[in-house]
């Protein structure tokens, strides 16, 4: 018997932790890794999809439109990560816009695998609903920060968080998207994320070049109304 990629991928996936080698291969069985090419489409808003869904490799953004140039990103998502689990299950249209932002290739599991895996496996079932709430308080902070921050604060909240922990000097930090995607991230239009980024590289709060921002003073950032 040739050995199954698709079981080999989900293997490697947070949400397949501590489930047997047989499980994952017979709910892997009937599923499929779909590549894209960046700016491809998986799935537009009000589509199905095609399963439960996880990155195997790439990058992908989550996002919703009211109209053309007028897009908010929900989320990035990461190799490695699952989404669309609850439209998926409850057999609900995508509630969002998947494109790859990079090369990518996507793992699609048949809805009907994953129920039977959630009915046989509590590993499985644990790993499921710790990703579903953790999506939940994800949107709800995204939600509160939308409403409770200004945009300075929620650019400057974004840039601390890629820095991560550190020492008191200069931290170099890279954007992992293009401005244009940061800035619908931030619900921004991308020319006020430029102006936000030149105004706090004029007071010598980070230096900018491209993509590569330097955090020159992080208690001053952290502190930005």
């Amino acid at each position: 018997m040739s050995p199954n990629p698709c079981a080999r991928v989900a293997r490697g996936l947070a949400l397949f932790r501590g489930v047997s080698e047989r499980r994952v291969g017979a709910a892997t069985r009937a599923a499929r890794l779909v590549p894209l090419r960046s700016g491809d489409a998986l799935v537009r808003r009000g589509a199905p999809l095609p399963g439960v869904c996880a990155l195997v490799s790439g990058s992908l953004k989550l996002s919703v439109s009211a109209r053309p140039r007028d897009e908010r990103v929900l989320g990035l998502v990461a190799a490695g990560e699952s989404f669309g689990e609850a439209a998926a299950l409850r057999a609900a249209p995508a509630p969002f816009d998947a494109v790859a932002v990079t090369d990518a290739q996507v793992l699609a599991i048949p809805v009907d695998a994953i129920q039977n895996l959630l009915r046989r496996d509590t590993a499985f079932a644990r790993n499921l609903l710790d990703r579903l709430a953790g999506e939940i308080l994800r949107l709800l902070a995204g939600i509160e920060a939308g409403m409770l921050q200004r945009a300075p604060q929620r650019l400057a909240s974004y840039l601390c968080t890629l820095a991560g922990s550190g020492g008191a000097g200069p931290r170099r930090v890279s954007l992992p998207v293009s401005k244009t995607v940061v800035a619908g991230m931030l619900g921004v239009k991308k020319e006020t994320l430029s102006r936000l980024l030149r105004d706090l590289s004029e007071r010598h709060v980070i230096a900018v070049s491209r993509r590569e921002i330097t955090i020159l003073d992080r208690a001053r950032l952290e502190g930005v109304r």
